[in-house]
């Protein structure tokens, strides 16, 4: 399952990818359907009208089939790879059905030599029933949003499209992240206004490019900070710098003759610190926060989010200032050998050891710089974790060979060209994802029973078929510790609960 083609898989490979990418887009799983976790049943190639059964063994990652292959040549051949066609078919299918979803909808998905060979995998349903026989039913065009596919239910008759992290946007997903990733390199928010209106024809004010700049930070932030880098050096430089930030009010003011005030600007008292902590290989940005001061407590919140972003360092570098050897002495100095180190390296540019941190200052302050300052702290906040995303998976790196950081630290998604837009789509049905995930695992075996559907504001349970008594009694009671509701409206009838959308 390793194999970067198909010309380097085993002829059974092959074949059991050529049955798991065998779907019709009416009815789509006809070639493997799932009983539960560990059973499925894979249509014979030679005839449609038989079923092998495949079966994963719960306490070991063994696979039995009953075809004749595993029965009779497999299990009394020496040989190490003991799994026919239909096995592996079963396996590319929870592979691609984990990591794409359907019909081109993400144009990059995280595993590339798999779409390659397979772009139609996947499955969609209705919206509004549930009922997973629907057909193409001709383009939606829209002058701002573009052309998207349009699908019709053929039983209920409703037509829905799918579009994730870009349903309601009434702007084409290439204008969206277009705007958002000139603005994270420094392109000013009527300048980006300016540019699409001369160059796209779309008429977009900064108030417009602003909230689509909120809601990747909304959708993105939460996905990317689920990943921990793994292949980072352990070194981890740490440093502060002073942000403009007008609705700030400090109790001291930032005077060019404060000797903590290390710019040429005159902050007064509208100021904040910010903390930037990073790996010093992969340059990696682990942490961005924001406070009005720079004491031990701010300096051990920082230490904090890093314990939770990522692994423990072998050693940390800062330039000295006490509130890191204080946060130091709380949160990770240990009794037990090998200790992380302390480095207090006092000296700017080559003089200290701090360099590759402060070029991160310097990025943040053209950023700054361009804006005239920040709004509040909040407003700041917010765009220093969209900063940090753009920078670790979006933006390359020349010190690193062109990679981004999170590449460089082992996290490679596979964004392809346009990133911005792909990473969004990701983290959409990512997001969707983990809403269903307690409620697939507290239904178990049941879950064959229901269809689980996401909508703007809420999340539905519909039953496939008529349930008996017994079973909806069960399904009722796991569903409703999970903070569900019964509506009874005939053939509309549904298990409901409220969400606040992504």
């Amino acid at each position: 399952m390793q194999s970067n083609s198909t010309g380097s898989m085993t002829a059974r490979e092959v074949k059991g990818l050529a049955i798991a990418k065998d779907l019709d887009s009416r009815t789509p799983d006809v070639s493997i359907q799932r009983l539960n976790k560990l059973t499925y049943k894979v249509r014979s190639q030679s005839d449609t009208t038989k079923w092998y059964t495949v079966i994963k063994a719960e306490s070991r990652n063994n696979w039995t089939c009953d075809c004749p292959d595993f029965s009779f040549r497999l299990v009394k051949a020496n040989v190490v790879d003991k799994r026919c066609k239909h096995i592996h078919a079963v396996l590319f299918s929870k592979l691609l059905r984990r990591q794409i979803y359907h019909d081109q909808l993400i144009q990059t998905p995280i595993n590339q030599d798999i779409i390659n060979e397979s772009n139609k995998v996947g499955k969609i349903i209705c919206q509004h029933c549930a009922s997973e026989h629907f057909k193409r039913d001709g383009i939606r065009h829209n002058k701002k949003a573009g052309d998207l596919q349009r699908y019709l239910c053929l039983d209920c008759g409703f037509r829905f499209i799918v579009n994730p992290a870009f349903e309601n946007a009434k702007a084409s997903a290439k204008t969206i992240t277009s705007a958002i990733d000139l603005y994270m390199k420094g392109t000013s928010l009527r300048k980006i206004s300016d540019f699409l209106r001369q160059s796209e024809g779309v008429e977009a004010s900064y108030v417009s490019i602003c909230r689509w700049i909120r809601k990747f930070n909304a959708i993105v932030k939460p996905y990317v900070d689920s990943f921990v880098p793994s292949q980072v050096s352990g070194v981890y430089h740490v440093d502060e710098m002073l942000l403009h930030v007008r609705n700030e009010k400090n109790e001291t003011n930032m005077t060019l003759k404060n000797k903590e005030n290390h710019t040429n600007r005159k902050f007064d008292n509208h100021y904040s610190w910010l903390w930037n902590l990073m790996d010093s290989t992969t340059r990696f940005w682990i942490c961005s926060r924001l406070t009005q001061k720079r004491g031990f407590n701010d300096a051990r919140s920082v230490f904090k989010e890093m314990k939770d972003r990522a692994p423990l360092p072998k050693a940390i570098v800062h330039d000295g200032l006490p509130s890191y050897d204080e946060a130091y002495q709380k949160e990770l100095y240990s009794h037990m050998h090998p200790r992380i180190q302390n480095i207090r390296s006092i000296g700017s540019g080559k003089l200290g050891l701090n360099p590759k941190v402060e070029r991160l200052n310097g990025t943040v302050r053209e950023r700054e710089c361009i804006m005239r300052g920040l709004d509040n702290a909040e407003a700041a906040q917010e765009l220093l974790d969209a900063m940090r995303i753009h920078y670790n998976f979006i933006r390359g790196n020349q010190a690193i060979g062109g990679q981004t950081p999170a590449e460089a630290a082992g996290i490679n998604l596979n964004l392809g060209e346009n990133k911005v837009e792909n990473l969004m789509r990701q983290a959409a049905i990512h997001a969707k994802e983990v809403q269903q995930e307690p409620i697939v695992k507290g239904l178990g075996i049941r879950i064959n029973k229901v269809v689980i559907l996401n909508e703007k504001d809420c999340i539905k349970i519909r039953a496939k078929s008529w349930l008996e008594r017994k079973e909806w009694t069960e399904i009722n009671d796991i569903v409703r510790v999970q903070g569900f509701n019964w509506i009874s409206n005939g053939k509309d009838s549904c298990w409901i609960k409220m969400t606040n959308g992504i």
